[in-house]
């Protein structure tokens, strides 16, 4: 099980709003993904997001109430697109591409579009700055990079970039530990709302 927390930067997205806080993401392999939010002041919500295939619930911690979904198929996968709610307007073969970027599977994607290794910048977010290796992708007007260190490669951030546009997810923490199946277990305590298909 891999688990990291990411956190975005981008020209749109305000410093101080939620878009921008921290998320802690646990994955194990392509059955189990949990997505842990900040609470947001704004809507006075605290949300997290279970997924134990097929089934999934969407729970608000600030409420204890929780929605669940059962995935009916085909496709019995959690999927976690890095930039999935940044597709819009992009051609859709490009999206496509893009959407298949995927939090927990970053080395996997850029090896399998055989994105060549090369020295990457120097990149400083919350410690010391860290010498990266790079990896970059194009796809239409746009471009997706990763940039990693460590031994093995890790995560230090992923971007996309259009023009003088561009959107970043930093990392940190990024490690392996033992599966922890209560993390991805029926939420307790929530009063949970059948979701209709």
């Amino acid at each position: 099980m891999t688990r990291f927390v990411v956190q975005l930067a981008s020209p749109d997205v305000p410093r101080d709003s939620f878009g921008a806080k921290p998320k802690t993401i646990y994955r194990a392999g392509t059955t189990y993904c949990r997505v842990e939010e900040e609470p947001d002041p704004a809507s006075g919500t605290h949300g997290l997001v279970i997924i134990n295939e097929p089934d999934m619930w969407m729970v608000d911690l600030a409420d204890h109430t929780a929605r669940h979904f059962v995935n009916d198929g085909p496709d019995l996968n959690c999927h976690m697109p890095v930039f999935g709610d940044r597709l819009s307007g992009i051609p859709e073969e490009d999206a496509k591409e893009i959407g298949g970027l995927e939090f927990g599977f970053e080395m996997e994607f850029f090896k399998s579009h055989r994105a060549v290794r090369q020295p990457g910048p120097i990149l400083q977010w919350h410690e010391q700055p860290r010498q990266t290796i790079g990896y970059k992708l194009q796809f239409g007007d746009w471009m997706v990079a990763l940039f990693t260190d460590g031994d093995p490669e890790r995560p230090v951030a992923v971007a996309m970039f259009h023009g003088d546009e561009h959107s970043t997810y930093y990392y940190s923490g990024y490690g392996q530990m033992d599966f922890d199946a209560t993390l991805f277990a029926k939420p307790s305590g929530a009063k949970i709302e059948e979701a209709k298909q």
